[in-house]
């Protein structure tokens, strides 16, 4: 989807729906149709498409009432890259999202400004299954709908091309989402330049400085990923090249001419309720501390990361266990204090920690390059020991 994918991106993965966009009255992310709206049966084209000159059936079939002409929009995106591609179909429906994210983002406070965001602007995703495009009209303007249709189209042709199978090898979901997000970003920002004459780029990094901890949560992948592949390409059709080198961290995405793999981090668990072990990233560091710090900081105390893994437990107890590995021992130390002030500024300090609303949280130094945020409820909180030398981390019950 083009820049909120995440009601139904998070709920049937990446490799079913890509992209979504919108900029509503300032530039911002829009959120993704809520479940019952995506299970809705789409009319086939047959059914209620509009209807094209008898003699030549148009080339992008559309379901529903859309105030931007598919057809020019899909040439025109296809003229940017080599070669010609089936268009997608296109379902319109005046209708708004919701926003949905994951869970631990929700945890850190990053869905402050989710619901207002969801209610004001237009949106739309590519549902890679049924080579569909859905695009969600509701308060879009013809410039924006036109913005949102560009970018969506430029997730069927990376289909195509398969950019996202390959974005789909990476070693985590947030590598993905800024490789999928950010070229069709980088592919958008030349059809607005050209046809719409701004720059979607600059407005999307402009939102995610200024936004929402919403905005910037779903606009970094979106604003990075897209500055990534302007720095490295020089055009859109070099994404169809199979020797493109693609990042396998956002430490690659944020920093380009990194190459490194992640440092050396193993975690095991003794609780049985251990849901997800997903590599948070670089950039989802910066995002969260820059909620509540200066931005120059976040970028400062998330730089040196080398690795984590967010552990996730529900059941009788719930929380979150979060794993950050780091290059020296002076970048641990300096993430340790950024994420103390980060939750001095959204709760309580306390003898043992932090409260924030109802969650607790406390900070374990595991190593001397690692560090473990352990959140949740108090009985989870105060059940956990984080143990471990050199990366190999065991988290443990005490009770």
């Amino acid at each position: 989807m083009n820049r909120r994918l995440l009601a139904t991106l998070i709920v049937v993965s990446a490799t079913v729906l890509a992209g979504c966009g919108a900029f509503g009255g300032a530039p911002s992310p829009t959120a993704t149709p809520t479940d019952t709206e995506a299970s809705t049966p789409v009319p086939t084209p047959t059914e209620t498409a509009t209807p094209a000159a008898a003699s030549t059936p148009a080339p992008v079939p559309v379901a529903g009432n859309l105030s931007v002409d598919a057809t020019l929009v899909w040439e025109r995106v296809e003229s940017l890259f080599p070669g010609e591609y089936e268009p997608p179909l296109v379902s319109a429906r005046n209708v708004t999202g919701t926003s949905i994210l994951l869970p631990f983002a929700t945890h850190l406070g990053l869905g402050r400004g989710g619901e207002a965001f969801a209610a004001e602007n237009a949106g739309g995703g590519y549902v890679r299954q049924e080579d569909r495009v859905l695009l969600l009209t509701r308060n879009g303007s013809a410039t924006e709908l036109e913005r949102i249709l560009a970018h969506e189209f430029v997730h069927a042709i990376q289909d195509q091309i398969g950019l996202l199978e390959r974005a789909d090898d990476t070693e985590s979901f947030a590598a993905e989402r800024a490789i999928v997000e950010g070229s069709a970003v980088y592919v958008e920002n030349f059809y607005t330049r050209e046809f719409l004459r701004f720059s979607s780029l600059d407005r999307t990094c402009a939102e995610y400085a200024n936004g929402t901890p919403y905005a910037r949560y779903v606009n970094a992948p979106y604003c990075y990923g897209g500055q990534y592949f302007a720095a490295r390409l020089d055009s859109p059709s070099e994404l169809s090249n199979r020797d493109l080198r693609l990042p396998n961290t956002t430490e690659q995405v944020l920093h380009p001419e990194a190459t490194d793999s992640p440092s050396n981090l193993t975690v095991t668990t003794g609780w049985e309720a251990t849901a997800e072990r997903d590599r948070q990233g670089e950039l989802f560091v910066r995002t969260a501390l820059g909620t509540e710090l200066p931005e120059e900081r976040a970028i400062e105390a998330a730089a040196g990361w080398g690795n984590d893994r967010l552990v996730s437990v529900t059941g009788d107890t719930e929380g979150y266990v979060w794993v950050l590995r780091w290059d020296t021992d002076a970048d641990a130390a300096e993430f340790e204090t950024a994420f103390a002030d980060y939750l001095d500024a959204r709760g309580n300090r306390t003898a043992d920690g932090w409260r924030v609303d109802d969650d607790r949280y406390r900070l374990a130094t595991v190593d001397d390059r690692t560090v473990a945020v352990v959140t949740g409820n108090d009985t989870f909180v105060d059940s956990v020991s984080v143990t471990g030398e050199s990366g190999n981390v065991t988290i443990a019950s005490e009770s």
